[in-house]
């Protein structure tokens, strides 16, 4: 008897990832094949222990030739392709199973949506529908030498074909892996050679643009999209779709965000259930500072889930996307409670956001006790043992080591390493404890590990060797780092007997920001009397790291002192903030009216020029510049009236 679904895999390469996939889908196939086109590391090795169906095969820049011969060596009913970057659920799996049986042959094909784990840690995540199932009777077999599809033999691809329940997982979008792998120069010759071949061009041109995309070079890659939409032929299929996005996303890199809204407002008439359109509207709003018609869009999204179920590539877009830029809205307009609800609304979605993650604590930490924080954390789920490491590196960044030892103590794994560096920090910036109940553990050679890594900072143990000479009669001490000059840099600016051109601009940044974030504002007043000696453009960055931090009015003193030609977009946003909190309403309309023609695409220096109003003709000036530069604004309406 026959084996009912034989697995094929071509592998080169892939023994860090290979264990996970095989691991996942071994016990829940009959049969295995592995192809390997040219392993020189141990990916046979670690094959060998599930299955002894492994072939060699000479690499010929054909991807369907490679899964043809390992189709040839299958003797399953039905064959399954997967990566060994890709991965399976084993429920799911079975009941996918489950389901071709029940389906008893009426189709010849299955296609699987993939889920693709992207960025850093796969914080972002994009989908596509790709046929990877078919019946074993030689007649279905791939062609296209990258970017492989199905083909039938004998009936001109008339195949019937079925979307299936069935997931895969795959991770080789992940950033490092992308860098490893480096398959963009591969990829592009060969659909240079399948552009040579011309039997689906438009399809061609869609991978080529993903290529350019990937590299960046989102000019070439919108010239292959816009060559790829024009020689499609049915628009019902996805990737004509997602050529479509893409062109969006292209112009959006580009900042060309009215031709942007131009496409996308076509586009919602016919991809009508797209969730993606919705949420780029939203996301060109926002970038063009239309805050308020930015909130319309995404809570609109939000709020009409059921009606946005066609998702094109990015099911994240739909929701966990929206919560995020609403999270950075209320907190644009100092709305806590809502930011607070927006970034856990992500967490809830995917509690490794390590930005929602930031977010959330940053807040927290504003007006909550650490007891408040943790036991808030601990009940709604978020922290398990594949985040806790962010949110401990997160509660030193804010100062806050004595949250991170709560939440450390909460956790079921040892963390032991990371539990010491907690107590250091606690010690050396709260100036209390015994640093002798850990003499037995650490020492010298210890810290300078820590500092290594990146877990101890210089001002960390700046600030520790203050404590240690102060509270401590010892030889215990850290004088291996007298001889860093950073540290010399701290030394003589408590003495202050340093000149200020003997401070590197990049490192007093650096200070001024990890000083102000401890709270230590001794040293925060000490480098403050440098500010003014250093480049022009020192003050607006060092007035918006105290303006993030609450110390506005101290922000607003120090921008006053400094050249406005060195000021950023967010540098005047910041002074019309804080000029309106302190009700000076009018000043904050003449620094929009100055602002607005360095940033003339930003609505929000618009919106106060028109709220505040300089004179009687301030409206009438105006109306027909933001008329033309941010068309359909809902917000706007009122004016129009």
């Amino acid at each position: 008897m026959h084996p009912f679904l034989s697995l094929c895999m071509i592998v080169k390469n892939e023994e860090k990832v290979i264990d996970r996939c095989l691991s996942s889908v071994a016990h829940l196939v009959d049969e295995i094949i592995i192809v390997d086109t040219g392993s020189n590391d141990k990916t046979k090795k670690i094959v060998q222990q599930f299955t002894e169906h492994i072939y060699d095969f000479v690499w010929e820049d054909d991807f369907s030739a490679a899964r043809n011969f390992a189709a040839s060596k299958a003797s399953g009913k039905w064959l399954i392709v997967l990566d060994a970057d890709e991965y399976v659920d084993e429920e799911n799996f079975r009941e996918f199973i489950k389901e071709i049986k029940d389906d008893k042959d009426k189709f010849d094909t299955y296609e699987i949506k993939i889920l693709n784990f992207a960025g850093q840690r796969g914080e972002t995540l994009l989908q596509n529908y790709h046929h990877r199932v078919y019946k074993n009777n030689g007649e279905i077999i791939y062609y296209r030498k990258i970017h492989e599809q199905f083909t039938h033999i004998y009936k001109d691809n008339n195949f019937t074909s079925k979307r299936s329940s069935l997931v895969i997982f795959h991770s080789g979008y992940l950033n490092n892996t992308v860098q490893e792998k480096d398959k963009q120069q591969r990829n592009k010759q060969l659909l240079d050679k399948e552009l040579l071949r011309g039997k689906n061009k438009a399809f061609d041109y869609y991978n080529l643009g993903n290529e350019y995309f990937s590299l960046q070079d989102y000019s070439k890659a919108l010239e292959c999209y816009k060559k790829s939409y024009q020689l499609q032929s049915d628009f019902r299929v996805l990737w004509v779709s997602s050529t479509l996005m893409q062109i969006v996303n292209c112009l959006i890199h580009q900042q060309r965000y009215n031709d942007a809204l131009t496409v996308i407002y076509d586009a919602e008439q016919v991809y009508s259930e797209t969730p993606e359109f919705q949420y780029l509207k939203g996301e060109i709003y926002y970038l063009k500072g239309q805050i308020e018609d930015a909130k319309l869009v995404f809570n609109y999204l939000l709020n009409n889930q059921k009606k946005y179920n066609n998702v094109i590539l990015r099911p994240d877009w739909k929701d966990q996307m929206p919560y995020k830029r609403l999270g950075e809205i209320s907190l644009y307009e100092n709305n806590y409670e809502e930011a607070i609800y927006n970034y856990i609304s992500v967490l809830n979605i995917n509690k490794y956001c390590k930005l929602s993650i930031e977010k959330v604590l940053f807040l927290l930490n504003k007006f909550h006790s650490n007891e408040e924080i943790s036991n808030f954390l601990e009940n709604n789920q978020l922290i398990d043992e594949m985040n806790i490491i962010d949110y401990v590196k997160i509660c030193f960044d804010l100062g806050n080591p004595e949250l991170s030892i709560l939440l450390l103590n909460g956790t079921k794994n040892d963390f032991s390493v990371l539990y010491k560096v907690a107590e250091i920090k606690k010690i050396a910036l709260g100036r209390t404890g015994n640093l002798y109940d850990f003499i037995g553990s650490i020492n010298e050679h210890f810290i300078q590990e820590l500092n290594k890594s990146g877990w101890l900072n210089i001002i960390d143990i700046f600030t520790l060797n203050e404590y240690l000479e102060e509270s401590f009669d010892s030889e215990w001490n850290l004088n291996v780092f007298k001889q860093d000059p950073n540290f010399e840099i701290l030394f003589n600016l408590k003495d202050n007997s340093i000149a200020y051109n003997r401070i590197d601009e990049g490192v007093f940044i650096v200070f001024f920001r990890i000083f102000t974030a401890y709270k230590r504002f001794d040293y925060v007043n000490l480098l403050l009397k440098y500010a003014t000696n250093l480049s022009a453009h020192l003050t607006p960055t060092i007035a918006a790291i105290l303006y993030e931090n609450g110390f506005k009015v101290e922000g607003l003193q120090l921008y006053e002192k400094g050249n406005w030609d060195t000021f950023s977009k967010e540098d005047f946003l910041n002074i019309i903030s804080s000029l309106l909190e302190t009700e000076n309403e009018l000043d904050a309309s003449q620094v929009a009216e100055y602002a607005r023609a360095l940033y003339p695409d930003d609505f929000r220096f618009y919106k106060v020029i028109l709220e505040y109003p300089i004179n009687e003709d301030t409206v009438s000036r105006i109306l027909p510049v933001v008329s033309q530069r941010f068309p359909k604004s809902t917000y706007m309406e009122k004016y129009y009236i």
